[in-house]
């Protein structure tokens, strides 16, 4: 993990995904999962766990 990731400085993925009023991304240095606060800041979710799940094509719904 770089120096930066360990000081919470982590680098969110180019495009983030939406769900229930939040923005999820990964680090493009560490690979850790992050969730955007309302400040605007990205950190690493603590005692959460976020589930990624491949996304429906389009025009289709899971289910």
């Amino acid at each position: 993990m770089s120096l930066l990731c360990r000081l919470g400085f982590h680098r969110a993925a180019p495009e983030p995904v939406w769900n229930r009023g939040f923005f999820f991304s990964r680090c493009r240095r560490c690979g850790a999962d992050l969730v955007r606060t309302p400040s605007g800041r990205w950190h690493v979710p603590k005692g959460r766990k976020v589930v990624w799940r491949p996304r429906a094509p389009r025009g289709r719904r899971e289910g």
